[in-house]
């Protein structure tokens, strides 16, 4: 049986992902999460303070899970998407962080010493490049315009790989994130064999739930877990809408670095204006994915696009995707 769009409901509103809702809402989950990666044995939930950034969005999405427990102020991201970004990321997010942290900025000035949580960034990352590791280290020097060895200056974010078969030392030492990892397999076996990702969703919860995976969380929001769960599938679209380097690098370096006039101020208009309309192209067809897998209505994208039905509809043919 195939699950139409009708049947559920999907808010596109920077809504909470699966791995935040486990996370982020409980306290338990992040103290067992923590102490795995750590190696430490905390048992007082009444240790952790939650300090996650409700109403700040980078992208698509708000800061996953942060809290201070004991000296170290932690924040885990979870991806989809291989992202090289995510110590900027991380840098802009602690930054905002310790501003929430240091209420009084005048302080900042004064002679005495200010001290702060020690940083723990972890980025969890479950997408389907099989050439991700199991762990790596993403180093924000790596985005300077020049090479500097000098470490005077870093940020780093730890990636984690938490597909199904990777990191078997952490997963045992957490149940709920293996439970996690388990069931996002689940839904993608289903998908590959139902190729219909709403019905793969409703398949894997009622497996899971029937094997004791999730059971709580899945029962208790078993109709918002479909819309839960979607975010974590869709965000590789949506970083894909992104990445796509604004069509083609700029379709073509910018019409062909300026349909070589050779100027270098004609090369810099040229590709800025090839990437805009790349950037342009890239959400339109993006949208019209969406549409076209029944994650979104027609006319919920024809308004995101802030185009007319009929146009929407054009342009999607356009860029080769046939909407029924």
């Amino acid at each position: 049986m195939k699950y139409k769009e009708q049947n559920i409901h999907i808010n596109r509103n920077y809504k909470d992902s699966l791995f935040r809702q486990l996370f982020a809402k409980s306290k338990k989950n992040a103290l067992s999460l923590y102490n795995a990666l750590n190696n430490s044995s905390y048992t007082s939930e009444e240790d952790l303070e939650f300090t996650t950034l409700e109403d700040v969005i980078y992208m698509k999405m708000k800061n996953d899970v942060s809290f201070i427990l004991g000296t170290s102020l932690s924040l885990y991201e979870h991806q989809s998407s291989y992202n090289p970004n995510m110590p900027l990321r991380g840098f802009f997010y602690f930054a905002d962080l310790y501003r929430k942290l240091i209420q009084d900025d005048e302080r900042i000035y004064s002679k005495q010493l200010i001290r702060i949580p020690n940083p723990k960034y972890i980025v969890f990352y479950n997408g389907l490049d099989r050439g991700v590791p199991e762990m790596e280290k993403l180093k924000l020097s790596d985005a300077f315009e020049e090479k500097d060895e000098s470490g005077e200056f870093e940020w780093t974010a730890t990636l984690i790989n938490i597909n199904y078969g990777c990191n078997q030392k952490l997963m045992n030492k957490c149940r709920v994130l293996e439970e996690y990892s388990i069931f996002i397999r689940r839904v993608r076996e289903y998908n590959d064999i139902e190729r219909d990702l709403a019905t793969a969703i409703h398949n894997a919860i009622d497996d899971c739930i029937r094997e004791n995976i999730l059971k709580d969380l899945l029962i208790e929001q078993k109709k918002e877990g479909i819309d839960v769960v979607l975010t974590e599938f869709d965000e590789k679209k949506y970083e894909a809408m992104v990445r796509r380097e604004a069509r083609e690098e700029g379709l073509a370096e910018g019409r062909a670095e300026g349909r070589e006039i050779g100027l270098a101020e004609g090369r810099a208009e040229g590709r800025a204006e090839g990437r805009a309309e790349g950037r342009a192209e890239g959400m339109l067809l993006a949208l019209a994915e969406l549409v076209k897998d029944n994650l979104i209505s027609l006319e919920e994208a024809a308004r995101k696009a802030d185009m007319e039905l009929e146009q929407f509809q054009a342009e999607a043919v356009r860029l080769g995707v046939k909407l029924n």
